[in-house]
């Protein structure tokens, strides 16, 4: 019902608020039919992803596609991708931030590294500890024997599991996300069966879930910016809500008890290093979990 009523809406917010600009026009891949105000969204239908590789069967291995009021296009093979993400990187290094993201938020534009307004040095400086402390050769090695032991774990899990339904798909994800977990704060997030993490962890487990299901949510002022400050579908509102839970649990369960304990020196981790630094509570959550 939502969508359908779009179109309406789009051009009475539009035909009274939007001044009419001019902008040059740029030859574009080919693509199929880009119907006005809707474009492509309903072409491509509850399996996308199959959509897209019919497309690239008949456009080739580069066409556009118009969702709402925007333009997509898309690379569906290694030469294309490589001319993107290698040759012309430097021009094409920019990206689109969903409109549910938090990157509005002053905290985030004040701590983090992804939505940081501007480069400045502050922004530098985090940069540089996350690259030495995260993915530097020496790091990487260091924490060889968290990944190891994490796969060993989702083998076991699935072995544990013979003759019963597994959906491969979450174990995968869970493993991967407390591979990183463990890496930046030594704690598992998510549980992979009910009653693995207790407590904060659990409660934890839930509210990452619910931001995982709404990020896979269609959103309207994607497809429609200039609807973005009404937030429709009030996801922008409900992600706020949930990244909030998650940083009043990160700071009560493992920041604060971290502060109190403290750790040996051979068992530093990420979060170690960020309070070592000096971090605020706020600086290590927006790190940490966005």
């Amino acid at each position: 019902m939502l969508l359908a009523s779009l179109p309406l809406l789009y051009l009475l917010f539009t035909k009274h608020f939007k001044k009419p600009t001019s902008s040059p026009s740029f030859p574009l891949p080919p693509g199929p039919y880009q119907w006005p105000i809707i474009g492509n969204i309903f072409q491509l239908g509850t399996k996308p992803h199959i959509t897209l590789t019919k497309f690239s069967q008949t456009y080739g291995p580069l066409f556009s596609l118009k969702l709402g009021t925007q333009l997509l296009v898309v690379a569906s093979s290694k030469a294309a991708a490589t001319e993107i993400l290698r040759t012309h990187d430097r021009s094409l290094s920019g990206r689109y931030v969903p409109d549910m993201s938090p990157h509005k938020s002053l905290e985030l534009n004040e701590f983090s590294i992804g939505w940081i307004v501007e480069c400045n040095d502050k922004w530098r400086q985090l940069r540089s500890l996350c690259k030495r402390e995260l993915f530097s050769a020496k790091a990487l090695e260091n924490n060889l024997l968290v990944r190891e032991g994490k796969a060993r774990e989702m083998v076991e899990f699935i072995r544990r599991r013979e003759g019963k339904e597994v959906i491969v798909r979450e174990v995968v994800t869970a493993t991967v996300f407390n591979m990183l977990s463990c890496v930046l704060v030594s704690r598992d997030l998510i549980s992979m069966e009910g009653g693995s993490c207790e407590g904060g962890m659990m409660r934890m487990s839930s509210v990452l879930n619910q931001i995982a299901e709404l990020a896979t949510t269609p959103n309207v002022s994607d497809f429609y910016p200039v609807l973005s400050w009404f937030d429709l579908q009030g996801l922008r509102k409900k992600v706020m809500e949930l990244h909030r839970s998650c940083f009043r649990i990160l700071t009560e369960d493992i920041i604060e008890e971290r502060r109190r304990m403290g750790r040996e020196d051979s068992c530093k981790d990420f979060l170690d290093v960020l309070l070592k630094n000096g971090s605020s509570d706020d600086q290590i959550n927006v790190l940490l979990l966005v």
